[in-house]
């Protein structure tokens, strides 16, 4: 599960894709690796992201700071190891950090809190569509339908529930910020 050569993000690993098609400027069809995360869906004390930062920074059986990945994911498959991006954040309001590249199932820390999860991400193959700005609900649900028009209008199967995925800090301009909605298709 862990790649030879990490990808960068704006100086932060962030998950390696390739690039299938490319269906318009900002959507494209992606394959992702097998990967490992880990996620919450936060508790009744403190949200997932508090839950996820506390285990990159050393909450864990190892004792050890993980690097912060890019991208953070919000969606339907749900964060000191090092951060990674993106993050990701699915429709049952689970949140994920992308572990490094260097971890996979037998060397990742063990989280110490019962809301927080390693997990196995199977390896995937997603449409993506990519947008900056502010990111409102209204703005990711917009997003959002203009891809499964895009995927409609190219005849490609949808396979799952679609996630956001941020690749920047809360501190990142506006402008200068990457989103994305990512959804699981089928290609033949």
């Amino acid at each position: 599960m862990s790649h030879a050569e990490p990808s960068y993000y704006k100086e932060t690993e962030t998950l390696s894709y390739s690039v299938i098609e490319t269906l318009s400027d900002d959507t494209e069809i992606r394959h992702y690796e097998a990967s490992i995360g880990v996620e919450s869906s936060g508790n009744k004390d403190t949200g997932a992201f508090r839950l996820l930062f506390n285990y990159i920074s050393g909450e864990n059986e190892a004792n050890t700071d993980v690097s912060m990945t890019s991208p953070v994911e919000v969606g339907s498959n749900a964060a000191k190891i090092s951060m990674t991006s993106p993050v990701e954040i699915s429709s049952s309001d689970k949140m994920m950090f992308f572990l490094p590249s260097k971890y996979n199932a037998d060397n990742a820390p063990v989280p110490t809190h019962n809301d927080v999860s390693l997990v196995t991400v199977p390896a995937r193959t997603v449409a993506a569509i990519r947008y900056s700005g502010l990111n409102g609900d209204d703005k990711k649900e917009a997003y959002k339908n203009k891809l499964l028009k895009t995927l409609s209008d190219n005849n490609i199967k949808v396979g799952g529930a679609p996630s956001y995925m941020g690749y920047d800090s809360p501190f990142t301009l506006p402008w200068n910020k990457r989103h994305e909605i990512i959804i699981p298709v089928e290609i033949e």
